[in-house]
């Protein structure tokens, strides 16, 4: 009966099962040193594989999240943004509320002196008995003059005195914002025709410029070289007024923006302005719960007017913010099929909904 051999074949190399068999193998006849440094490799190894697996299988942390995009300033807003100003005159508020606090620091500051003046006088009373008294009875004369000097400035305003100061600048920003959120309520009609008259003009321009483009056949969005290759000296004319259409409509719905965003959220007093308050901020975490994260992490007013909220109707909810894509799509329509713009009149829908 013939023996097998086993042949060894030095020229390929263990796997790596042969490998992980030979460190699972007992060392005979090693130290104990060595046997304990091998246990403490060994552990070693495990151990880095359970922090590996660990990271690997943890809950990925939630993307943060984004901010609001701030409320558009009128001042920004160009002639129509300029013309709702000038309805609203919250600088006349602004004034009012100025003179008011004013008038509050000269009271206080009368106030104040007169306190010290009968605090004094009452001071002066109080050790001159003292000091008359013990004169009278033939006792040492107490001082007078040196207590007085260095009577503590601070008793001669009571504490009661400050806090109706303060009260009463409290009243007044409470009343500014008041009759600046009353003063858009007031005006909203006529913001609403200049809105619409506003809106009406730049997509007249709109249509202009688009046919014009159309007829050399060049569309809204070419570049230089399409224009170049054109040949038609109105073609740049035409592209001008499609871009000031464009602004006018974007500044149309700044309006609006700040409209909803006044009529939803309100007003308050910041750095001495009366200003609409600002979009909360965003919040996130396992804790949030359902009720905050709608009201703080939803769509604010201002996001509710863009898109497809700018138009009366149906408009295509793919449609973006931008003003040019807006036009654009709108040119596009048939006449009788294309929507009107809205104004501010309806934007108690969109306080509304995000009061809710």
């Amino acid at each position: 009966m013939s023996r097998i051999k086993h042949v060894v074949d030095v020229d390929t190399p263990p796997s790596a099962a042969a490998y992980a068999r030979e460190r699972q193998r007992p060392v005979y006849g090693a130290s104990r040193a060595e046997v304990a440094r091998h246990n403490k490799r060994a552990m070693a190894e495990y151990g880095d594989r359970l922090a590996a697996d660990s990271i690997r299988n943890a809950p990925q942390p939630a993307p943060p999240v984004g901010a609001h995009p701030p409320t558009p300033e009128l001042t920004d807003a160009g002639d129509i943004g300029q013309a709702v100003i000038d309805l609203l005159r919250v600088d006349r508020i602004e004034a009012a509320r100025t003179r008011c606090l004013s008038r509050i620091v000269e009271e206080e500051r009368h106030q104040a002196e007169e306190a010290s003046r009968a605090a004094l006088d009452a001071r002066i009373d109080e050790a001159l008995t003292a000091a008359w008294s013990a004169a009278a009875k033939r006792e040492k004369v107490p001082g007078l003059l040196d207590d007085i000097v260095r009577w503590d400035a601070h008793e001669r305003i009571t504490q009661d005195r400050l806090n109706i100061g303060k009260r009463l600048r409290e009243a007044i920003d409470e009343r500014a914002v008041l009759e600046a959120r009353e003063a858009v309520r007031g005006a909203l009609d006529e913001i609403d025709d200049a809105v619409l008259d506003e809106a009406h003009a730049a997509l007249a321009d709109a249509v202009q410029a688009h046919e014009r483009l159309a007829l050399a056949g060049v569309a809204v969005d070419a570049d230089a070289g399409a224009l170049v290759d054109a040949g038609d000296d109105g073609v740049l004319s035409a592209l001008r007024l499609w871009r000031s259409a464009v602004a006018r409509w974007s500044d149309v719905q700044a309006v609006r923006q700040w409209c909803a965003a006044a009529l939803a959220r309100g007003f308050v007093v910041s750095q001495g302005s009366v200003v609409v308050v600002p979009p909360p901020r965003k919040r996130s975490g396992e804790y949030l719960r359902h009720d905050d994260a709608q009201r703080h992490n939803g769509p604010q007013a201002e996001a509710l007017t863009q898109g497809s909220g700018a138009w009366q109707g149906d408009a295509p909810s793919w449609l973006g913010q931008g003003s040019h894509e807006a036009l654009r799509w709108w040119v596009g329509l048939d006449e009788h099929e294309r929507p009107e713009p809205r104004g501010v009149a309806d934007l108690d829908d969109v306080v509304g909904v995000v009061s809710a």
